[in-house]
């Protein structure tokens, strides 16, 4: 049986699941940033009536209608779709894949388990212009409305691309870009002593929430840790990529 139900032609969309060929953005925002970065994949959107007051709704019916992007008004599917939450506005897209580029800066998540986690890291490496994501599976799943919520439609401004081992995806980069390795983990040296090369694009690697990185990836380029006061063994994933991230784009990396 396919994924939807169609009636008279027109889809009947069915709450998600990860095996489906299609994802909800819900919300105002993040639906705007999916029809704005990805209007190729949009099936459709759903609003309810509520929604028809708020400004946001009204600026997302105006660039559907620019891109001849079909929507509704449909309060009972918006509620079947998403009941915990009153959204004003939810988009039905298919799922797409994506190529990372070799001569960009990565960010690479080693079986990130938490998906608000996923989400907001999204957020924060596109809030610092790093638009490449490489997932190293098992993983959670990048396309679930809760990702897309919590990146608050981001993670339609990046690449991404899963990845069975951190082998195959050391495997896919070109060998003429050169590349440094920057494994976050407990018995790495010092942040700020490590030496960012000039030139070079890097790779900031991260491991899951609950087991970090194991020993293999202290062989792996410069494995580094953020120092903090021994009043906590180690910090929130979200907030240790953060620093992570702000120090090589914005930080003491880029001094």
């Amino acid at each position: 049986m396919s994924d939807f139900e169609t009636n008279n032609n027109d889809m009947r969309l069915k709450p998600y699941r990860k095996d489906f060929t299609y994802s909800y953005s819900c919300g105002v925002f993040p639906t705007i940033e999916l029809i704005t970065s990805r209007p190729e994949e949009v099936i459709k959107l759903i609003i309810t009536e509520k929604g028809l007051s708020n400004s946001g709704v009204l600026k997302l019916m105006t660039i559907a209608e620019e891109k001849n992007i079909p929507y509704v008004i449909d309060n009972k599917t918006a509620e079947r779709l998403y009941p915990k939450e009153n959204s004003y506005a939810i988009g039905a897209f298919r799922k797409y894949t994506c190529t990372l580029r070799s001569d960009k800066n990565h960010i690479v998540l080693v079986n990130p388990s938490d998906k608000g986690n996923l989400g907001t890291i999204l957020r924060t490496l596109t809030a610092f212009g790093i638009e490449d994501i490489a997932i190293i599976t098992p993983a959670a799943d990048i396309y679930d409305p809760k990702v897309i919520r919590a990146s608050m439609g981001a993670v339609f401004k990046t690449r991404f691309q899963m990845f069975a081992s951190f082998e195959e995806y050391l495997n896919s980069l070109a060998d003429t870009v050169q590349r440094d390795y920057y494994p976050f983990m407990l018995n790495g040296q010092p942040l700020e002593t490590a030496q960012k090369q000039p030139g070079n694009v890097f790779s900031l690697i991260f491991g899951n929430e609950a087991s970090g990185l194991d020993d293999s990836f202290l062989s792996v380029g410069t494995p580094v840790r953020i120092m903090h006061l021994d009043t906590v063994d180690s910090l929130n994933l979200t907030i240790a990529a953060a620093i992570g991230i702000y120090n090589f784009t914005q930080g003491a990396f880029q001094k």
